[in-house]
């Protein structure tokens, strides 16, 4: 019987995958407006923003699709819009970037991860003249702590995320702080290292404010996401798990990586 189930997951993925070999129309990708360096972001010229669309996952869906000649389509529309239309199986069928929580798993499909980030704080140092400490990620309930809206913080299971004071953006979270409307918050610090080599927001040397490594997080996983509602949501995550898997194990994976994140 496990052999007749396993055969018959096996024809449906190579039906859903010969489906998507053959449909060459335009796929339709979003991901976050407020970009997501140094994974999705606008690329600069002289400093200023350009229309051209850059990053590893840029990237790493560019190599997927262009191996298997099937066009596609990148833009950065408000996050909220983005997912929202993937949901509802509309405009975009796929996201380059989304970490995991039980909500999101029910309205999306998830690809295996392809690259993690790692959670730091950052603070005011008018607020923590001293420096901050921290014992463990529960610690932050203790303070006044800001995000960005519509993002999950799926790492953050100690944090009651309902009292978080969230911001439009990155540049707005970090003049909220500043003016003392919040104490500190945790973020990505790939992400942060990303605005501030792309000019865009500089917190990693901002004398104004200090960091550490968030105590008791895990590294956070981050997946593509692909449409329940699309027919082509189901195939293109088959399709973009098999390719990561044989860039994972050639190391082109890693090497791409490597462009954009600097150990």
């Amino acid at each position: 019987m496990r052999r007749l189930l396993a055969a018959f997951v096996c024809v449906l993925s190579l039906s859903s995958h010969a489906a998507m070999q053959q449909d060459r129309s335009l796929v339709r990708i979003c991901d976050d407006g407020d970009e997501w360096p140094p994974f999705t972001y606008y690329r600069r010229v002289d400093g200023k923003p350009t229309q051209e669309i850059a990053g590893y996952s840029v990237e790493v869906i560019s190599a997927i699709l262009n191996k298997h000649g099937i066009p596609f389509q990148i833009n950065l529309p408000p996050w909220k819009r983005c997912l929202g239309s993937i949901e509802a199986g509309e405009s975009y069928v796929m996201a380059l970037s989304a970490s995991k929580n039980p909500d999101r798993e029910r309205r999306f499909l998830f690809s295996q991860p392809y690259y993690q980030t790692h959670y730091y704080v950052f603070y005011a140092k008018s607020r923590f003249p001293q420096g901050l400490r921290l014992d463990s990620q529960a610690d932050l309930n203790r303070y006044r702590l800001g995000g960005i809206k519509g993002y999950a913080y799926s790492n953050l299971a100690a944090v009651d995320k309902d009292k978080m004071t969230r911001a439009a953006s990155y540049p707005e979270l970090v003049k909220m702080m500043k003016a003392g409307r919040l104490d500190l918050f945790a973020e990505d610090v790939e992400v942060m290292a990303g605005l501030a080599s792309i000019g865009a927001l500089d917190v990693i040397d901002d004398p104004a404010v200090g960091r550490l490594p968030l105590p008791g997080a895990n590294a956070n996983p981050f997946h593509m996401i692909f449409s329940r509602k699309n027919p082509r949501g189901e195939a293109l995550r088959q399709l973009v798990d098999a390719e990561l898997e044989t860039m994972r194990r050639s190391g082109q994976l890693a090497r791409l990586l490597a462009k954009y994140v600097k150990r």
